[in-house]
């Protein structure tokens, strides 16, 4: 898991990443794409 400089954070699993926001601090997030590595960015 790593935050980029707009706080989005990527998760990657197998070949698909999963880019994030945390949402006030708590557990809740927010997905914001899911998708396969060669196409998320």
């Amino acid at each position: 898991m790593t935050a980029n400089h707009a706080g989005v954070w990527r998760y990657r699993v197998g070949d698909y990443r999963i880019l994030a926001q945390f949402v006030d601090n708590t557990l809740t997030v927010l997905a914001l794409r899911v998708g396969h590595r060669r196409d998320i960015y």
